[in-house]
């Protein structure tokens, strides 16, 4: 079951988003060292993404050991989303392994 976290941000700005597996990697989920991932925004549940954004493995010492992984937004990108409650989910997206890591809730404000 993923992880359930809502979170707000402010238009037009940068964020570096990370997102850490709730149990560090055993040998059933493998090495997490070469996954997909994926930072995905809807404005419905089950509904087509307004903003797709690749997460990759941290830098940070042990990422691959515990899970850790970034996703980078640009000002740019969140500039393109509306003052509004979105749902987003973070994704594996490896072929045979898709797996929705966390959920929530994602508040766009301006300031």
């Amino acid at each position: 079951m993923p992880e359930t976290t809502d979170f707000a941000i402010q238009r037009g700005n940068d964020y570096l988003l990370r997102f850490r597996l709730m149990s560090p990697p055993s040998a059933e989920v493998g090495a997490v060292t070469y996954w997909s991932t994926e930072f995905q925004v809807r404005t419905t549940r089950g509904g087509n993404p307004v903003l797709t954004v690749n997460g990759a493995l941290s830098a940070i010492t042990g990422a691959a050991t515990v899970g850790v992984f970034d996703v980078t937004l640009t000002a740019t990108q969140t500039a393109l989303l509306t003052r509004a409650s979105y749902f987003y989910a973070f994704v594996r997206t490896d072929i045979g392994y898709k797996d929705v890591l966390a959920v929530g809730r994602l508040s766009v404000e301006r300031f």
